[in-house]
């Protein structure tokens, strides 16, 4: 075929390629827009968010922005790269030509599109590596969720190309017979049968040719690609580049994706490295075996892209036996979490490749612009190919290794000394206890580990009532105290609504402040402490859906239930509809969203509401601390509204706090509870507010841990994430936090038939690994919005009633011997081992401290107690149970019967 004819050819199958993955790329994001009604797995964007951005905050901006970006960058680097090489490439490089283009594309587009979200929202209060960190991580994420979309764009893609080479070669055939029947030469060594040009000479010895122009055979392992050879690139120098990548990537995921993997010995960078040079290795033997055989007529510019995408696909490679090491060392997970860790993993290669290219792909560019220049300067660029990306890769693991993030230690330094004395009823003010080698435990005054075990407390809760016979919550006296105190229970997490705290803006209620000091004090004289938690389901009770509203396919109209005030409600007329639960209804994504852009000031009022709870409890040993916002929202861009958004909504609201705190004659400060978004308590993970949103030592972290209960994967019939791997991926978390874990609920596991081996499955690995919780919830009404109008009972409470009437009901025996089980109260220094059986009175603890053991044990009998490393041991009988003190010095043991 002439080279006219083989141009035109090239152009043809580049625009069917393009035309086909831009096609399908169109269809792909409008079916996954109706499909997907929260927008987390769809392309950014969902139909009910609309078309056309009718202010700032509004995802609509992903239609303008973020699918161009993605469908008409795929189309042109599809065709450009196809250009490259077509005719001599097969589908199968096309194939792999435009998965990897359509994963390094959807990574730039989303990362454009996040800087205009993060523009929105404002630089205020961003930390700038934290914040690039989970940018980084977030993209990644979008890469990888196109890595799972792209073989079918990629197939299509590749099939229409397979079907233009076919017509070419049909063409080229008719074509022949004339020329044969004329006496001209025909096509048989222009166009090959498996679809290469068998050109050589002209081309500089492409694909097709397997002779250089002297005749003598080349080496495909060493020969550089035609196009690369006469632009005076090196692009195999620049894979040097993927170490330093991979030290990024795994840096940025450690801040949000911390729950994806467990430790690995030698730390980050002895990580970063093996996975960087695993990612050379297959970075050079991608370039050299698939991707530059086929750039037969490639300029600079297509050439620079294969290298970007093939160090995008190496970089994902090389984080795949980083994935089977974690597993063979950590465990895979059980379930189906194996396909949440594979995600994270493909998504760090992601971010390892673009953050490689970043600085290879210019590097490249560079020495190619000096050879043509400057060609006497060989030497010298022999010298800086040599040296340069060693020296580069190890500057960035310099610079990266332990700066994206603070040091945990770091962190811990400056921890306030908690001096308030004991309340009047001997509670002592809670902190973080830390020291070396362990993590952060919750820890009282004295120096002694704090677990928490109690209960939700709903009853001051404004919510929305969809029956008005029905009341939403029972009233909150001090007998349900006395109640909890004969469970055990040493803390209430106590629910507060905005929307009851501050019903007009910059006014707050008098008569609602009073009521919570009434519940905290009453707590506290049955020794109960109080973590006063700012409660929403669904925003606020003001995003029910109008009467008559239409909704599509697997979406049903909103009903609000509890949060914000009205004034603080900003939908911007989105629609109430909900999709796969209440909370991922488009208004309600509107609405956290304008809260975390400040919109209006918002964020701003959210933050001043919490200063003045913290200044009426600011020397209250009572309080615990502070739960800022219950199961936040993942916004309208997850990711970017519900990590670093929320992260800085935070900040804000801890900066207030402790502000408020340091004005108050004895004030202190308390403990600080944050939770990841509501995702966290569907999925069983989440990405969370970047590791360094904050450094307040007093963090702790406060996920939900409903794995097996009440999770979205439950009403599909799998298991994404168990009961076993939901404490796994908490507790990772809190240790790259640097912060002690807490969950603030659990529970709701319904009626099943093995609701009590998930029940006790729960508590014995809380157990196992000391830890503390708070169950959901203390009493149900009937009028509750989250309880079903027919059900005659108020299920899912720790105290039952039947429903309408409200008469008391009995509580399984197995719940109540199981929930007021023995524990340590307060234990000396730390605990090491902890074991109490769920089914009758067998406690054996161990730890190693100096101070006053106090424990819980339950039952009428006395019990029977013995140890080792204890002394004066006293018990006193309480309601419900015993009390049992005694002094530790050291190592110590004990065994209560």
């Amino acid at each position: 075929m002439p080279l006219a004819d083989d141009q035109r050819g090239g152009r043809l199958l580049a625009g069917l390629a393009s035309l086909t993955t831009a096609l399908v790329l169109a269809v792909l994001c409008a079916a996954l827009g109706y499909a997907d009604g929260t927008g987390l797995f769809a392309p950014e964007n969902w139909l009910d968010a609309g078309f056309v951005p009718g202010n700032a905050t509004s995802p609509a901006w992903a239609t303008v922005v973020f699918l161009p970006l993605l469908i008409g960058g795929s189309a042109l680097a599809v065709h450009r790269l196809v250009r490259a090489a077509a005719p001599g490439a097969r589908a199968r490089w096309v194939f792999g030509g435009v998965w990897s283009s359509l994963v390094l594309v959807a990574f730039l587009a989303k990362l454009a599109y996040s800087v205009l979200l993060l523009a929105i929202g404002g630089p205020d209060g961003l930390h700038i590596f934290p914040t690039a960190g989970a940018l980084l991580a977030e993209c990644g994420l979008t890469g990888a969720k196109y890595a799972v979309f792209g073989p079918l764009v990629a197939g299509l893609a590749a099939s229409a190309y397979r079907i233009g080479v076919w017509r070419l070669r049909r063409e080229a055939a008719g074509e022949g017979t004339g020329r044969r029947k004329a006496g001209k030469s025909g096509p048989a060594d222009e166009v090959a049968e498996d679809g290469k040009s068998g050109e050589t000479g002209a081309t500089g010895g492409g694909a097709g040719g397997g002779k250089t122009a002297e005749g003598g055979k080349s080496d495909e392992r060493t020969r550089p690609a035609a196009g690369a050879s006469r632009a005076g690139l090196d692009p195999v120098a620049g894979f040097a580049w993927l170490p330093a990548g991979a030290a990024v990537a795994l840096q940025s995921g450690s801040g949000v994706f911390a729950w994806a993997a467990g430790p690995i010995p030698g730390g980050l960078l002895t990580t970063a490295l093996v996975t960087g040079i695993v990612s050379v290795l297959a970075g050079i033997g991608l370039w050299r075996r698939v991707v530059s055989p086929r750039l037969t007529r490639a300029r600079t510019g297509a050439t620079l892209w294969s290298l970007a995408t093939t160090l995008t696909a190496a970089g994902v490679l090389g984080f795949a036996p980083l994935w089977i090491l974690d597993g063979l060392l950590n465990g895979f997970g059980g379930a189906l979490f194996p396909v949440a860790s594979v995600l994270v993993r493909i998504a760090e290669g992601v971010a390892a490749g673009v953050c490689a290219g970043v600085v290879c792909v210019p590097w490249v560019a560079e020495l190619a612009w000096r050879r043509r220049t400057e060609p006497s300067a060989e030497r010298s660029l022999a010298w800086v190919v040599r040296w340069a990306p060693p020296v580069a890769v190890a500057a960035v693991f310099a610079l990266t290794a332990g700066t994206l993030t603070p040091d945990p230690a770091v962190a811990a330094v400056g921890t306030q000394t908690q001096t308030a004395g004991r309340d009047r009823s001997g509670l002592l003010p809670l902190t973080v206890l830390r020291e070396d080698g362990q993590s952060p435990v919750i820890g009282d005054s004295e120096g002694r580990q704090v677990l928490l075990r109690g209960v939700n407390v709903n009853q001051l809760i404004d919510y929305g009532q969809p029956d008005p016979a029905k009341p939403t919550v029972w009233p909150l006296k001090d007998s349900d105290y006395a109640l909890m105190e004969r469970y055990g229970f040493d803390v209430q997490r106590l629910a507060l609504s905005w929307s009851a705290l501050e019903p007009k803006r910059g006014v707050f209620d008098e008569a609602y402040l009073a009521r919570i000091r009434t519940a905290v004090d009453q707590a506290a004289a049955h020794g109960i402490h109080t973590v006063l938690d700012m409660h929403q389901d669904t925003f606020s009770k003001y995003v029910s859906a109008a009467p008559g509203t239409r909704c599509r396919a697997n979406a049903s109209p909103e009903f609000g239930n509890d949060g914000a005030p009205k004034w603080a409600t900003r939908t911007d007329g989105a629609k109430a509809c909900g999709f796969l639960g209440r909370d991922l209804s488009p208004n309600v994504q509107q609405a956290f969203t304008n809260l975390y852009d400040d919109t209006d000031g918002i964020g701003t009022e959210f933050a001043r509401a919490w200063g003045r709870l913290a200044k009426i409890f600011a020397d209250d040993p009572a309080v615990a601390g502070y739960d800022l916002l219950n199961e936040p929202g993942p916004g309208n861009a997850p990711g970017v509204t519900s990590s670093i958004l929320l992260g800085r909504l935070y900040q804000q609201a801890i900066t207030s706090i402790r502000a408020a705190e340091s004005k108050v004659a004895g004030g202190f400060h308390h403990l600080v509870f944050f939770e990841p978004s509501i995702l966290w308590s569907g999925l069983g993970f989440d990405t969370t507010p970047p590791a360094g949103f904050a450094d307040d030592p007093l963090l702790v972290f406060s996920p939900h841990l409903y794995s097996e209960s009440i999770t979205m994967d439950q009403g599909l019939g799998v298991t994404l994430t168990s009961i076993e791997q939901g404490y796994a991926t908490a507790e990772r978390t809190a240790r790259a936090y640097g912060a002690p874990l807490w969950s603030g609920e659990w529970g709701w596991f319904g009626e099943p038939d093995d609701f009590r081996s998930r029940f006790d499955r729960f508590l014995e690995r809380q157990n196992t690994d000391v830890l503390g919780s708070a169950i959901w919830v203390w009493k149900k009404a009937c009028g509750d919005p989250q309880n079903d109008p027919e059900a005659t009972t108020s299920g899912g409470g720790v105290v039952l009633y039947t429903c309408p009437d409200g008469k008391p009901l009995a509580s399984p025996a197995f719940e109540i011997t199981a929930l007021s089980q023995a524990y340590p109260r307060s234990a000396p220094g730390r605990l090491s081992s902890l074991r109490s059986a769920l089914t009758e009175r067998d406690l054996r603890l161990a730890g190693s401290g100096t101070g006053t053991l106090d424990v819980w044990v339950p039952g009428t009998g006395r019990p029977a107690a013995k140890g080792n490393g204890l002394k004066g041991i006293r018990l006193t009988e309480r309601p419900g149970g015993w009390r049992l003190t005694a002094h530790t010095s050291g190592r110590y043991t004990l065994h209560v019967a």
